[in-house]
């Protein structure tokens, strides 16, 4: 097995810090500069029509959000504080998911519930609520929404990877109790943050972590290879690569649900190496969350469609219904009529 023997903390200037800490604010400052330094550069579509309108908003001294979001320039000061929007949605989900997982613990200690000293977040609740606040945010300041989540995808899976990644440097997350050669063991004085971590267990946080790369890896090169093509010179086959665009499944809203339900998948498999007990079949009580979680991103780009034909078909009836009222001919009996 492999033994970790270090300390997990530091003390620069006198203040303790976990090792684990420091990592982690380095991966979440990594994922906010992917996503400023993508928010730089035009969409891959319609070029030509974005140049057009930033020439416009330019002339006039005025961006307007028709402007951006068809292809302007994106404004880095609203990333500040869409990440900001998202602390609050992803600290009360962290919680909230944290307490469904330990759920016979808290209905036995009632007043640790909101005791912030006493256990810990949970990740599959934090990622959602901490979307939804984001958005939130992004809808007040009227920005490009689509945009900024189609940027946000990869960064954000990337930021989950290597944010489990980090966990190593702490003990936290070990695994099931195993012989494996794969197995981890932490042996130093810690403090660690796993029970027991000085018996071999599976290193369920580095297998998550390497999970979602791996879900990242494929996200950026498969459209890579999907634009690879193989031309005929003479009698040689060269290769060469088709014009760029942008595949509608990594695109926009859909792109983000995308990423977020492939994260949930490598989750789910991992999660089968916790020592979480088993509340559903083989199934833990963050695996059922992740089911509920999954089924809600999966339909969540067509609802903004749904709402907008539903609104529509209501319109046109009332419509309807007042024209017909106009003309004495009474109320209309159904939407259909």
């Amino acid at each position: 097995m492999i033994r970790f023997d270090f300390d997990p903390t530091v003390a620069p200037f006198g203040l303790s810090i976990r090792l684990e800490t420091l990592a982690l604010s380095g991966v979440i400052l990594m994922v906010l500069v992917l996503i400023a330094l993508r928010a730089g550069r035009p969409p891959v579509t319609d070029v030509a029509a974005a140049a057009v309108l930033r020439d416009t908003a330019r002339d006039t001294a005025v961006e307007s959000h028709g402007a951006r979001a068809a292809g302007g320039r994106l404004r880095r000061d609203e990333l500040i504080l869409i990440a900001f929007g998202v602390i609050p949605g992803a600290v009360v989900g962290g919680r909230l998911s944290y307490i469904l997982i330990h759920l016979d613990y808290y209905n036995a200690n009632p007043g640790a519930l909101v005791d912030p000293s006493q256990g810990g977040l949970g990740l599959a609740l934090a990622v959602a609520l901490g979307i939804l606040s984001g958005l939130a945010v992004a809808r007040l300041l009227d920005a490009p929404i689509e945009r900024w989540l189609h940027l946000a995808g990869v960064p954000v899976l990337l930021g989950l990877g290597f944010g489990k990644l980090t966990l190593l440097l702490g003990g936290v997350g070990q695994g099931r109790y195993s012989n494996s050669s794969l197995a981890t063991s932490y042996v130093g004085s810690g403090p660690w943050g796993s029970l027991n971590p000085d018996f071999p267990a599976l290193p369920s946080q580095a297998i998550e972590g390497i999970l979602v790369l791996l879900v990242a890896a494929g996200v950026m090169l498969v459209p890579l290879l999907l634009r690879l093509r193989l031309r005929r010179w003479r009698r040689v086959a060269r290769p060469g690569w088709s014009p760029r665009r942008e595949w509608s499944m990594l695109n926009g809203s859909t792109g983000f649900a995308t990423v977020i339900a492939l994260w949930i998948v490598a989750r789910f498999v991992a999660a089968f190496t916790w020592r979480d007990a088993h509340v559903l079949g083989p199934l833990n009580a963050e695996q059922i969350v992740l089911l509920v979680f999954l089924v809600a991103v999966v339909v969540s780009p067509s609802l903004p469609a749904d709402v907008r034909k539903v609104r529509a078909h209501w319109s046109a009836w009332r419509a309807a219904r007042a024209a017909a009222a106009k003309a004495g001919r009474g109320p209309v009996g159904s939407i259909g009529g």
